[in-house]
Parts: structure tokens; C-alpha cells; sequence
């Protein structure tokens, strides 16, 4: 009986996770999200193949249906660090209408920024703290 009981709950919590994640909209830093940017930046403005740094979330929370996110983009390529790459700023937007499937995500280009430093180790932050 415990054992049918045990089945019965992990079954509707399966269904429950399930429901959410297919229910959600994208977030800023989602793979899907990132390569339907990728896409924006490949046709409208013809970046052949973009490397995407400094993902953030400017508005928006989980349960929101759009988030406004912000990023840097630069045009690969051959043997150039990406410290020496020109960046641009990228603005997008992702909205989930209602009762769609799908998210639409509109990009805006903006202009020049340095590459974001990555943010510090764990060893560096405790460091900071004693």
C-alpha cells in the first residue's frame, strides 16, 4: 500500500516539475534564449558566428512573463583574444505571450564596451573578508 502511495505522489510531482518547466518563460541566460539572440544578431545584423559575455537579468523575475536582459556580443574571429575583440552592447527582450508556446525575443545592438572582467574566484572573495 505504501508502496502504491509513494508511486501515486512521485507521479504527480513529476507531472507538477514537468507542467513548470515546459509552463515558464526563458530566462536571460537559457540556452534557448541565447541562440534565438545568436539567430536576431546572424539575420538582421550579420554577425557570422558571435561569442555572447556578461549575461544579466535587468527586469523580470521566474514568475514574470518577459524579462529584459543585457549582454556583450562580439564577431569571432581567427586567432584574436577576446580581450583584443571589439564588443558591443546587446539589449534583448523575451515575452511570453499568452496561451503561446513559444517566447518572442526581440535584440537591439548598441555600441562599444569593454569586455566585462569575470567575476572573482571564491578564493578571492574569501580573501577580501579576513
Amino acid at each position: 500500500m505504501i508502496c502504491y502511495i509513494g508511486f501515486a505522489v512521485s507521479t504527480a510531482a513529476g507531472a507538477a516539475v514537468l507542467y513548470m518547466h515546459r509552463d515558464t518563460p526563458l530566462t536571460c541566460d537559457s540556452e534557448r534564449a541565447l541562440n534565438r539572440v545568436s539567430e536576431v544578431l546572424r539575420d538582421e545584423y550579420h554577425f557570422d558566428s558571435t561569442l555572447i559575455n556578461g549575461v544579466r537579468t535587468i527586469s523580470g523575475g521566474f514568475f514574470s512573463h518577459s524579462h529584459q536582459c543585457a549582454a556583450e556580443v562580439a564577431q569571432i574571429r581567427g586567432n584574436v583574444n577576446a580581450s583584443d575583440m571589439p564588443w558591443r552592447e546587446v539589449r534583448y527582450e523575451i515575452i511570453r505571450r499568452e496561451k503561446s508556446v513559444h517566447s518572442d525575443i526581440t535584440v537591439s545592438l548598441g555600441g562599444a564596451v569593454p569586455l566585462a572582467e569575470p567575476p572573482p574566484s571564491l578564493w578571492t572573495r574569501l580573501l577580501a573578508h579576513l
